[in-house]
């Protein structure tokens, strides 16, 4: 990359980041809690000093020590976070750095329920109460001048991963960017996320560390720090090229207002996976154990031929600016969308389009408009590129689809609601589309497609800019007196659609949807027991229909909770059925909605049926 061309890219980086932090200031990092684990967690956005002081100061402390998980000797220097809602009569958490002995002690402390977590550099981040790295912690509750002691953390080393990348003649190849990836669950799908990465020096090597126990895929791109901002660049193209070029509706988007268009080339270096392969599927594991240091995986980035895309996207208007061409799920799965390369190219005044330098491979191609107010149109279309030019590509712009309908009540004595606004109806797509396209959250197609919001007063409610396609309906929320009500039926042209999809056709809204809400209402609960009878904190219980076309994702008739300390357990709003109940401590967040996972431990599962209105109480083998 010229000096040119990189001072042109950072210049608008930050030219279009700037207006954002301006409005919004820099965005905030939600803090811990019982469920949520791994890296990261806990940093919350510090509050103004002048409401730190205004405060009282609370009487409860929370002390313990940090120490190693492999050998118990204690960790100096490392940061513990406590953090909590703030409660009456005293601040909400703190931070505390450990001494030479790994001691830390935060002090006037509120009554309330607490997650506590560490971290030091080179050591994965632990939360007290957890059994194994990326697993959620368990949440500590103090009361008003307690002192708890004894609260210990064990930080487990990271593990590394070290390599060399080389180009096609076997000489080192700089600046590649590295990255490694681990499956984790990401609502309820199992996916690969990225866990590290690193850009090789000018020996070719790399160098990624702080890494979990698991398995791991690493693969390369000869682009570096061209790719690493280009990919910024691509989120922001769509949503702010209408303000670089003039406010002429983003035509070229935020690349073409600076003249920087991809030039063609013949030939150039695929995303390239160890041991040296561009297709996804054919990637070798790395197996990383606890501070385990795995050299050796060096690799070869392939070189292959370069493909031009172009087309027409049908019907386009002033505000479609970007096309995106991005990896297809399917024969690549998640790793070729988190591996491969995000392409975009611009849209012309005729609506015409040419995007460059395509390795090969499967993708989808994307176009919207009117995702910034007006309504949304999206096309999407399944491409294959072979290395030959692709010419004549139609993106036919579909318009968004509504739901809407009504909610209603089956009461058996509970007052109705007096305002329905206390619920939200979503319908997220069954397969959404790459960064954002189909649903709710950032990227390009950032915007109200699939958005959801809340009912209206009188309980009637709409979803407009919906993309064509199979999608759920979700009932969420009720305010504080959301566990008198459960969904009991989601009807759609008289069928019952609240365990299964709708299919939703360009240009056919879906009206008359009848949501009807019960105060019949399930509940099981129970205590999950050790070998001597005693409860067992930190438990995952997790209730699973005993009807295997139940299993997937989000669906209602999975449910997981953890026991508390001591032992206890409730499970709310389970629709009636039979069910499978399993105490466990061996689970990844979010595995249980993985088939595979279900059908193994499915034999060591107690059997319960629960019908409208039941109260259930079961006790629990829990594990060892």
């Amino acid at each position: 990359m010229t000096s040119r061309r990189a001072a042109a890219l950072a210049a608008l980086l930050a030219l279009s980041l700037s207006p954002v932090w301006a409005r919004q200031g820099p965005p905030a990092q939600a803090p811990a809690s019982a469920d949520q684990g791994g890296r990261a967690q806990g940093r919350g956005q510090r509050q103004p000093a002048r409401d730190r002081t205004a405060l009282p100061k609370g009487t409860a402390t929370i002390a313990g020590r940090v120490l190693g998980a492999d050998n118990g000797r204690p960790i100096k220097r490392a940061r513990v976070m406590v953090t909590g809602a703030a409660a009456a009569g005293g601040r909400g958490g703190g931070t505390a750095i450990t001494d030479d002995q790994g001691r830390y002690v935060v002090a006037e402390l509120a009554a309330g329920t607490y997650s506590i977590t560490a971290s030091k550099s080179g050591f994965v981040d632990a939360a007290y109460g957890q059994r194994r790295p990326l697993q959620p912690g368990q949440p500590l509750q103090v009361a008003d001048g307690q002192s708890a002691a004894n609260v210990d953390l064990r930080l487990t080393r990271g593990g590394v991963i070290t390599g060399r990348i080389v180009d096609e003649d076997g000489e080192a190849l700089a600046r590649a960017l590295v990255t490694v990836q681990r499956y984790q669950y990401v609502r309820g799908e199992r996916q690969l996320t990225p866990a590290g990465g690193d850009q090789t020096d000018d020996r070719g090597q790399y160098r990624v560390f702080g890494l979990p126990p698991g398995e791991y895929f690493v693969s390369a791109s000869a682009n570096g720090l061209n790719e690493l901002i280009g990919r910024g660049l691509q989120q922001l193209a769509a949503g702010l090229g209408a303000q670089a070029a003039g406010g002429r509706g983003g035509r070229g988007g935020a690349l073409g207002a600076f003249g920087l268009t991809e030039e063609p080339e013949a030939t150039g270096y695929a995303p390239t996976y160890y041991p040296g392969v561009v297709n996804a599927p054919e990637a070798g594991k790395v197996p990383v154990g606890p501070g385990q240091e795995v050299g050796g995986i060096d690799f070869q980035i392939q070189l292959v031929p370069f493909a031009t895309v172009s087309g027409i996207v049908a019907g386009a208007a002033d505000d479609v600016g970007t096309v995106i061409i991005a990896p297809q799920d399917g024969a690549g799965g998640p790793l070729a969308r988190l591996g491969g390369q995000v392409l975009t190219g611009r849209v012309q005044a005729d609506g015409t389009f040419r995007v460059s330098n395509v390795p090969p491979g499967r993708y989808v191609a994307i176009a919207r408009s009117g995702g910034r107010g007006g309504e949304a149109r999206t096309a999407v279309q399944p491409i294959v590129v072979n290395g030959q030019h692709l010419d004549g590509v139609t993106l036919t712009l579909q318009p968004g689809v509504t739901i809407s309908g009504n909610i209603t009540v089956e009461s058996s004595g509970t007052p109705a609601p007096e305002d329905y606004s206390t619920f939200r109806i979503d319908a997220p797509d069954v397969s959404p589309l790459p960064f954002g396209g189909g649903g709710r959250g950032g990227g390009p197609f950032a915007g109200p497609v699939g958005a959801g919001g809340r009912a209206e007063k009188n309980g009637s409610f709409q979803i407009a800019n919906l993309l064509p396609g199979a999608h759920y309906i979700r009932v969420a929320g009720g305010g504080q007196g959301q566990a008198q009500w459960a969904v009991k039926s989601i009807t759609v042209g008289g069928q019952d659609v609240s365990d299964s999809t709708v299919e939703l056709k360009p240009g056919q809204n879906l009206d008359n949807v009848t949501v009807v809400l019960t105060d019949r209402t399930t509940e099981i609960s129970g205590t999950v027991r050790d070998a001597r009878r005693a409860g067992s904190a930190g438990i995952n219980v997790i209730a699973f229909s005993t009807e295997q076309a139940y299993w997937r994702p989000q669906s209602r008739r999975i449910q997981a909770v953890r026991s508390d300390g001591s032992g206890a357990y409730r499970i709310r709003n389970l629709p009636p059925g039979d069910y499978f109940l399993l105490a466990t401590d061996d689970v990844e967040q979010g595995e249980w909605f993985d088939p595979a996972f279900l059908e193994s431990v499915r034999g060591a599962a107690e059997r319960v049926t629960i019908n409208e209105g039941d109260r259930k109480t079961q006790d629990l083998r829990g594990p060892g």
